[in-house]
């Protein structure tokens, strides 16, 4: 009886429950709200710094790819005939085997001006590093009238690397051509025409 007396006597504190429940309600919210910044802010963080490892990444690969692997000597085009000889050496400057070696070259022709290009297969093609070999072409000297390096292939199938060409053999100097004397014969007086000299003196009237 006396329970009931107390119940009856002291009113249960409602508002001061519910006070409790939303201070226990905003408390779950902030808790909530800090523990989703901290995973977006750790995502965030291992994105950028994820970023960045795959840009230095993609810049040292850039870097690689740029370095020279080769050296080219080109030698200057040698007339033998009616043949122009083009020739020089790649030398493998990398540190790395290179395989199925060519080197492109672009032909300039006379008529037309148009480029025609050409893979020229050197005497090896299998290039251990500090290797060299020599590649040669002969065309037409009527045919074309310049010749660009354009491209160092390796691989099967072919693809380019970065090189460095340098200059190779100067073509020697052409011979002088050989000194002709000219005679001109002077001509013969006609008629009255004569020369006027100790030996032959003129008429005076």
């Amino acid at each position: 009886m006396q329970i009931l007396n107390q119940l009856e006597t002291e009113p249960i504190p409602i508002e001061e429950e519910e006070k409790r429940h939303t201070q226990r309600l905003l408390v779950g919210v902030l808790c909530a709200l800090i523990l989703t910044g901290s995973v977006l802010g750790g995502y965030l963080f291992l994105r950028k710094r994820h970023e960045r490892q795959v840009a230095a990444a993609a810049a040292a690969e850039k870097v690689e790819k740029s370095k020279p692997k080769v050296e080219v000597i080109v030698d200057d085009a040698m007339i033998d005939g009616k043949k122009s000889i083009l020739g020089g050496t790649v030398h493998n400057i990398s540190g790395e085997a290179l395989h199925n070696v060519a080197v492109e070259l672009q032909l300039r022709k006379r008529t037309g001006g148009g480029i025609e290009t050409r893979v020229v297969i050197p005497e090896t093609t299998e290039l251990a590093p500090d290797a060299s070999a020599r590649y040669k072409l002969e065309v037409a000297v009527q045919d074309y009238g310049s010749v660009t390096f354009s491209k160092v292939l390796v691989s099967d199938p072919h693809v380019a690397v970065a090189f460095k060409a340098m200059p190779g053999a100067e073509r020697p100097p052409m011979d002088a051509p050989a000194s002709k004397t000219v005679v001109v014969s002077k001509p013969v007086p006609k008629g009255e025409e004569f020369l006027n000299t100790e030996k032959n003196p003129g008429k005076v009237p």
